[in-house]
C-alpha cells in the first residue's frame, strides 16, 4: 500500500453514501475507490477492488454485515471498519470476533477516520516488522519504533523519517531525536552481532552501520515483498 487509503463504503442509506461521497471527498488521506449497496456487492467490489479497507453497515437488505463478515476470506482481507446505529455490546463482540478490526456507533465524526485507518491498516505490518527484528535478535524499546516506521515506509516508499516516526512520537509522547536515538542503538547491536537475518536484510555485513533510513527501508522493503 502507498499513499492515501483506498476505502471501500458498503451503505444501503443511498442519503448516507451521498453524505460519505462529499465527506470523505475532503478529507485527507483517504480515498473513496467504491461504493456497495449491499454486503453481496461489497463482496464483488473487495474482490476487483482490493481496496485497504471497508467501511461496513450492517443493517442492509439481502447480504447484511454480518453476512459480509462471514463470507469475505480471512486471508489478505482488507481492515474492515463497522459503523452502525446498533451499539449493543453482544453485537459489537460478535461482529469482532467475525473478523472486525474496530466498531463505530453513528453518527460518526469523520475527521478521525484517517487516523483510526492509517492505524488499523499498519498494524499487521507492524507486527510482521517486529516479528522479523525479533528474528534477528533486535532487542529494546527501537523494536517496536523501527516496526512502525518500517510499516509507514512500507505503505509511502516516499514518506520522510518524521513521518515514519510519527506513530511513535504520538503512540508513546516522545521526540524525534528520541525515536531516533533509540532505533539507531538497536541497530548498533545488530551491525556489531551480524545475525543471519541482519545479513540476509542488507545483503552482506555493510562495511559500516547503515542510517536508520537506509536499514528501515531495507525493513519496509522486506514487508513489501512478503507474500
Amino acid at each position: 500500500m502507498a499513499g492515501a487509503i483506498r476505502l471501500l463504503a458498503v451503505e444501503d442509506d443511498p442519503a448516507a453514501r451521498a453524505l460519505l461521497c462529499a465527506v470523505l471527498d475532503d478529507l485527507d488521506g483517504v480515498e473513496l475507490c467504491g461504493l456497495a449497496a449491499d454486503g453481496m456487492e461489497g463482496l464483488e467490489l473487495v474482490e476487483a477492488l482490493r481496496p485497504d479497507a471497508v467501511l461496513l453497515d450492517l443493517i442492509m437488505p439481502g447480504l447484511d454485515g454480518l453476512g459480509f463478515l462471514r463470507a469475505l476470506p480471512r486471508k489478505n482481507r482488507p481492515v474492515v471498519v463497522v459503523a452502525s446505529q446498533a451499539s449493543g455490546t453482544p453485537l459489537v463482540r460478535y461482529a469482532l470476533s467475525l473478523g472486525a478490526s474496530y466498531y463505530l456507533v453513528k453518527p460518526l465524526n469523520f475527521q478521525t477516520l484517517p487516523a483510526l485507518l492509517e492505524g488499523l491498516c499498519l498494524q499487521p505490518l507492524v507486527q510482521l516488522a517486529q516479528e522479523l527484528l525479533e528474528e534477528m535478535g533486535a532487542r529494546g524499546r527501537g523494536v517496536t519504533a523501527a516496526a512502525r516506521a518500517a510499516a509507514v515506509l512500507a505503505r509511502d516508499e516516499n514518506a520522510l523519517l518524521k513521518q515514519a516516526y510519527a506513530p511513535t512520537i504520538a503512540a508513546e509522547g516522545a521526540n524525534y531525536a528520541g525515536v531516533e536515538k533509540n532505533i539507531r542503538a538497536m541497530v548498533d547491536k545488530l551491525h556489531q552481532t551480524a545475525p543471519p537475518g541482519y545479513l540476509s536484510l542488507l545483503g552482506g555485513l555493510p562495511d559500516a552501520r547503515p542510517s536508520n533510513l537506509v536499514f528501515l527501508r531495507a525493513l519496509a522493503a522486506a514487508l513489501t515483498d512478503m507474500p
